[in-house]
């Protein structure tokens, strides 16, 4: 048994919420090293560099749905706590940084008051929920799953059935025919589909990134909107009770699924719901040709008379003082619907016509972008090594220089996803970019420095296929000439209609090597290639 599980059977996760706030006032030497994994299990982590005493705290936001008081109510901790710093990650949670030990029972006490929490935000938990930001709204959604997610979450947060699972377990449930929480990805992926005259939804189970990474299997059942909370309660059962306990690098559902196969873990569902589920006419369903799914930008609602505002907020990076004002806006002018999104952004719902050109012109006047270039609306990134413990590479600044040379400089029309990843742990989710920028450190001349290995190819959808490592790691300071030089090869001999992952796969690793920069020269180690005049070593 592992030492996570060790600590796990001697005190369950939800147990320590006493001790963090007996910790607040003791002092950090007090904590007791036996304690500190299970901060994890209220949302909290040490942040790097960890001796300074700092953490990092995420705060649970199923759906990403919010309203101008919590945002507000964040960004007030953000600016008395946290050093005015928000992130916004793909999982719909805000992350507050530099966040001290004795400020953590204020933290936790005001979230409480405007209903937010950061129970098992983190942890070997069910994570937070994802919905479509932009559900309830959509002109074109098939079911609203608004509160659907809302039960999902109800019935598993401090449910400790389900608070000491093998590893973490992640859930998104949508009615959006983009199907935008990507259910490929996650351990359970719930999407909706027409069914005759009436909709149904699909499931998608054992999908999951990292260094290992899956796509999730099609269960191949239809199940009514009824049915998903049980559903959900039987597939986490029964990696609960299969789940590899022994190995943490093994435990995570998709390596059950792929052991047993979907006809036999279908089986053991429906043993614990004790019925037999019904079967879809399909082994899978028709995949999305849309690539773009951010829902960025001005659109109008099912509702005549009413527009959503999709702003792109870069990497997810942004402040206290502009949530605050964002919240202001929402709250001035819109319905007070906010929701965050899987794909670092904010949306304000329920914008009146009559307001619409007034909300644009404060969102302009605040420094928003809701008509963002290609370049921002493709850039995602993980919190990189400001922050945390395993990344080895910075990456909101790399970002920030991507998008200021690809928005100035290059003319895409295809929509093309770009990660910035900090380490091989995806939390970037670069294995399903079309780019995906994985950070490294490499040795030239005796001096280390910072570069990015670089996958392409990578999506869902049409193509379902992960990025390809093409065995080049590439400066840091050259990534936006080499991604100009490659976007400019794709723009030159792409064949008409053909997507930028089509492009990258009917290309070999050495002829999108070569596209990055005029000379890549193979290194003697298995790494790759640095794009360089020279050969490099690790």
């Amino acid at each position: 048994m592992n030492r996570i599980e060790e600590l796990k059977q001697r005190k369950d996760g939800l147990d320590v919420l006493a001790d963090i706030y007996r910790y607040a006032e003791t002092g950090l030497e007090s904590i007791s090293p036996d304690d500190e994994p299970l901060f994890r299990w209220y949302g909290i982590y040490t942040q790097r560099p960890a001796e300074d005493g700092f953490f990092m705290v995420r705060i649970r936001i199923p759906g990403g749905d919010l309203t101008p008081r919590q945002l507000s109510a964040i960004a007030d901790l953000s600016n008395e706590h946290g050093r005015g710093l928000a992130d916004i990650t793909v999982r719909q949670n805000i992350q507050l940084h530099w966040v001290r030990l004795e400020s953590l029972p204020d933290v936790l006490d005001r979230l409480r008051e405007v209903g937010l929490s950061t129970t098992e935000a983190c942890g070997d938990v069910v994570r937070n929920i994802l919905n479509c930001p932009v559900s309830g709204v959509d002109r074109d959604e098939l079911y609203d799953t608004t509160a659907l997610v809302r039960e999902v979450n109800d019935f598993f947060v401090g449910n400790r059935e389900f608070s000491n699972l093998p590893r973490k377990f992640k859930i998104a449930i949508t009615g959006c025919p983009l199907r935008c929480v990507y259910p490929e990805i996650n351990d359970i992926g719930l999407f909706a589909v027409r069914d005759g005259d009436a909709v149904a939804f699909r499931a998608r189970i054992g999908g999951g990134l990292s260094t290992a990474p899956r796509f999730s299997k099609d269960l191949g059942v239809l199940v009514s909107a009824d049915e998903i909370v049980e559903l959900c309660g039987a597939v986490a059962a029964v990696f609960r009770d299969e789940g590899n306990r022994e190995n943490r690098k093994k435990a995570r559902l998709k390596f059950l699924v792929e052991k047993w196969e979907i006809p036999r873990f279908r089986e053991e569902v429906e043993a614990r719901l004790g019925r037999r589920l019904r079967r879809a006419e399909t082994d899978e369903a028709a995949p999305v040709s849309e690539r773009d799914r951010s829902h960025l930008g001005i659109h109008r609602q099912r509702e005549d008379g009413f527009y959503y505002a999709g702003i792109a907020i870069l990497g997810g990076r942004t402040s206290g003082d502009q949530l605050n004002r964002l919240a202001d806006i929402s709250e001035r002018f819109a319905s007070g619907r906010i929701r965050a999104t899987n794909t670092q952004n904010i949306i304000l719902l329920d914008i009146p016509q009559n307001n619409l050109e007034t909300v644009k012109r404060e969102l302009r006047e605040s420094g928003f972008d809701y008509e963002p270039s290609w370049a921002r609306k493709a850039i995602i990134a993980c919190t990189g090594i400001q922050f945390c413990k395993l990344a080895i590479a910075e990456t909101k600044n790399r970002a920030a220089q991507l998008d200021e040379y690809l928005s100035s400089e290059v003319e895409m029309d295809d929509s093309v996803r770009i990660s910035v990843t900090g380490c091989p742990n995806s939390c970037g989710q670069h294995h399903i970019c079309d780019v995906g920028l994985e950070g490294s450190v490499t040795t030239t001349d005796g001096v280390k420095r910072e570069t990015f290995q670089v996958f392409l190819g990578g999506g869902v959808g049409a193509h379902e296929s992960f990025g390809r490592r093409i065995g080049v790691r590439v400066p840091s300071e050259d990534l936006s000439r080499s991604l100009g030089r490659l976007f400019a090869r794709y723009k030159e001999s792409r064949i008409e209609g053909e997507t930028f992952q089509e492009f990258c796969l009917r290309h070999t690793n050495e002829e999108l090597a070569g596209f990055l920069a005029p000379v890549a020269v193979a290194s003697s180690h298995a790494s790759g290639a640095m794009i360089e005049q020279k050969a490099m070593g690790d």
